[in-house]
């Protein structure tokens, strides 16, 4: 069903919950990544739901069908309302239900940033290809005078130059992505800053994880760098990494999606069985 929440700057938020009704065993609490939107998971929501596991979402701001300037959020403390209020919401909808956290992409960088500043209420976590560091970094340069610009011209919108042959190896997912109106090449520069440096926090602050992760990323993912889910698995006991061989960047959507769904699947099960 349709689920709405709103901020408290006033922007309205609009997703879905999908749950399989009775006997439900444990809840997703899914954050997209850039440049797309929540109904492209619905696919993927309906697997969860075929093994009672529920799955809620919102679109970020300035995504979808959210309120907002396409390609732009503000800052963090708007995501880090969402997903306060997502929780809260799930555990009114569903008390004493298990609840994970679930970031891709841009998503990922932003779950991952939130579990080691905040250490949320929830049963575990699964990241797949998080933005902590780009496949292919730009100049030092570059990142200083868009730190700089971002700070002073933060709603500034630019080209986020997403190569969509790089999501998946399955054609059908890249010709359905192009020819969606809901998604969007746009990144602004405020974006890009808090995108950066919630990576770098997380980077630096692995070691304050407190809750079982599944961190997956595909080895040939062009878009996020494998290397930095890596190097953030490194600083934790708490992670459990896979990096998937020949993948690109949304597993979800690879030609192998129902491995990567039983993956993930099976690390639920185990953590909701104890």
């Amino acid at each position: 069903m349709d689920f709405n929440i709103r901020l408290s700057n006033g922007q309205v938020l609009r997703g879905f919950i999908k749950s399989p009704g009775e006997n439900l065993r444990a809840v997703v609490i899914f954050v997209h990544g850039r440049g797309e939107h929540i109904q492209r998971y619905s696919t993927w929501a309906g697997l969860f739901n075929e093994v009672m596991i529920g799955f809620a979402a919102v679109d970020l701001p300035g995504h979808g069908r959210s309120d907002g300037k396409r390609g732009h959020i503000r800052s963090y403390a708007l995501t880090d309302e969402m997903i306060g209020i997502l929780i809260n919401e799930c555990r009114k909808t569903f008390p004493g239900i298990p609840l994970f956290l679930y970031g891709h992409s841009l998503g990922g960088g932003i779950v991952l940033d939130y579990l080691v500043r905040h250490d949320p209420k929830v049963t575990g976590a699964i990241v797949t290809s998080p933005w902590l560091k780009l496949s292919f970094e730009p100049k030092e340069s570059s990142v200083r005078m868009a730190r700089i610009m971002g700070s002073i011209f933060p709603t500034l919108i630019q080209p986020a130059g997403l190569v969509v042959e790089h999501l998946s190896h399955d054609q059908k997912v890249v010709d359905a992505f192009k020819n969606d109106p809901l998604n969007h090449n746009k990144i602004s520069l405020g974006l890009f800053r808090a995108a950066t440096s919630a990576g770098s926090n997380a980077l630096k602050n692995g070691a304050r994880l407190n809750k079982p992760l599944l961190l997956i990323h595909g080895s040939d993912d062009l878009i996020c760098s494998p290397v930095g889910s890596s190097e953030f698995a490194s600083k934790t006991t708490m992670a459990e990494l896979r990096l998937w061989d020949g993948g690109y960047h949304e597993l979800h959507n690879e030609l192998f999606k129902y491995d990567v769904f039983k993956y993930i699947l099976n690390w639920i099960e185990r953590l909701i069985a104890v």
